[in-house]
């Protein structure tokens, strides 16, 4: 008899002796029961049944031994959600002025097909411009949206501008957003744009932040059709 260890379960393994005195045995009464001619047999098979007895013996220890070894469970991978992402900077706090706005009061439109509308279309942004070029920060953020007839509307994007260039941009998760040249601005590439839309564009309609006096609302539409049109939303902008 053998005990495991590592449980409580007592295995019975008949020993190596026991065995070769019972094949001996066995072995001896063939030889009295066939006579002397028969010897040289009967130990052949005396010696297959020890061989089977010590073939029984091993197999008999295997067992015992895999009985003994304790099995641990093996924990699961981790298959949750990836880790939240730390807001640090303030980041998702800006996204709170992206409610929604029903109307622009103070909006402007500029049919630029009309004689005229060009030239009073220049000389607002020029105003505009100055006026935010005298009480702009060097260093700010502000949210902008953009979208187009291709490929549509974009979502809000926080922007940070150092000394009039785009540094970074974050989408509203707190997650960097790559710069682009069509949908991250700076103030300025605002009114760049504007121009732009001065010498090229159909129809132009645009409003003023009161106190920045930078664009908050942009829609151009290009020549020859209404369908390509464009908005840009600008708000937010908070010196930093």
């Amino acid at each position: 008899m053998w005990r495991s260890r590592a449980s409580s379960t007592i295995v019975t393994v008949p020993s190596r002796m026991f065995l070769s005195k019972r094949a001996a045995a066995l072995a001896q009464y063939e030889d009295h029961d066939h006579g002397y001619g028969s010897v040289k047999l009967s130990r052949n098979r005396a010696r297959v049944r020890i061989a089977w007895a010590n073939l029984l013996v091993l197999s008999c220890l295997i067992v015992a031994c895999h009985r003994a070894v304790p099995v641990t469970s093996v924990p699961a991978k981790n298959i949750g959600p990836g880790p939240i992402v730390q807001d640090t900077g303030g980041v998702i706090a800006f996204f709170k002025d992206t409610g929604p706005v029903v109307n622009f009061p103070e909006t402007r439109t500029f049919s630029l097909q009309t004689p005229g509308q060009r030239d009073s279309l220049r000389t607002a942004l020029r105003g505009e411009r100055a006026l935010w070029r005298a009480s702009s920060p060097p260093d700010y953020r502000f949210l902008v949206r953009t979208g187009c007839f291709c490929p549509g509307g974009r979502g809000w994007l926080l922007m940070e501008v150092r000394r009039g260039q785009p540094l970074r941009a974050w989408d509203r998760a707190g997650r960097s957003a790559a710069l682009s040249d069509w949908d991250t601005f700076s103030i300025d590439g605002l009114f760049d744009r504007l121009e732009r839309s001065a010498d090229h564009d159909a129809a132009v309609q645009v409003s003023f932040d009161p106190r920045w006096h930078f664009p908050t609302y942009i829609y151009t539409r290009a020549l020859p059709g209404p369908d390509m049109w464009a908005v840009i939303e600008a708000r937010g902008l908070r010196p930093i």
